[in-house]
């Protein structure tokens, strides 16, 4: 224990490159992989299946982002990976500007495997056989309204099928259900983030109207206490990218898509599931 608090203090508080996908803590990881998932059992219930899915080596799990900035049951997921699978197979997640650059939280979510947001950064990644996770939604879809909590939501996005058309890595889809219960979003806010400029300023899509702990209503996308809803994790079939060109915009623009909807049948799929 006195160990694990160390390693805390130290991941909070030190230095980091989040560039470097080697700066994630293997140590801490062994140290802190089940005491997370521990807790994510005990909050969450969290449950995740189709790991046979996921090949060894590089490929891109494409995520829906639910549950706002406060997303930890993505923290939960890597917790059950490395708990389960060990350190062989290390997966990265690209995290915004504005995440990374936090004090404290920002250091501790690079040794824990995030990385800066970017092309570059994932190229690192993927030079040195590992995986790469990202959330296409952004928080545009962390904030979608309650109503649409069971659809996945990436705007016609489609840099990350570019990503893994250029890598030539498989695509596996990864879908979250249960944590949008955690908290009730009434407005995505998208009109104010653009008129007061801190689209612009803030890289946000989003400025919410929301019900949750602690605040009951908060306006803006802050952090929130989640509920104990029971969340669950399911990894669907890899996709091929081999043979797409970059250059093809329909069969890009195709293949996003492709990923969205199986995203969307699986997070219905999951919410049917008792």
């Amino acid at each position: 224990m006195n160990r694990a608090i160390e390693l805390l203090r130290h991941a909070f508080t030190a230095p980091v490159d989040d560039r470097d996908p080697n700066s994630i803590d293997i140590e801490m990881l062994h140290e802190l992989a089940g005491p997370f998932d521990a807790a994510a059992t005990a909050w969450f219930k969290l449950q995740v299946d189709g790991w046979e899915n996921v090949p060894a080596g590089c490929a891109l799990v494409v995520g829906n982002h639910n549950s706002g900035i406060t997303f930890i049951e993505a923290i939960g997921m890597g917790a059950r990976l490395y708990h389960t699978r060990g350190t062989d197979d290390l997966w990265h997640g690209l995290a915004h500007d504005s995440i990374v650059d936090m004090p404290g939280l920002g250091p501790f979510l690079v040794r824990i495997g995030a990385v800066r947001a970017g092309h570059d950064t994932a190229a690192k990644v993927f030079a040195l056989g590992r995986k790469v996770v990202v959330f296409p939604g952004g928080n545009k879809e962390a904030f979608r309204p309650w109503t649409a909590r069971n659809r996945a939501e990436f705007y016609g996005r489609t840099g990350f099928v570019k990503l893994a058309v250029r890598h030539q890595v498989p695509i596996v889809p990864m879908a979250f259900q249960g944590g949008h219960n955690g908290f009730m979003v009434l407005s995505r806010g998208e009109r104010f983030a653009r008129v007061t400029g801190l689209r612009k300023l803030l890289r946000t899509d989003a400025w919410p109207l929301y019900l949750g702990l602690p605040w009951g209503v908060a306006f803006g996308p802050w952090f929130h206490l989640p509920l104990p809803v029971k969340v669950k994790v399911r990894f669907l079939e890899p996709i091929p990218t081999a043979g797409v060109s970059v250059d093809d915009a329909d069969a890009i623009a195709a293949l996003g898509k492709l990923v969205e909807d199986r995203i969307t049948a699986a997070i219905v799929a999951l919410s049917n599931e008792t």
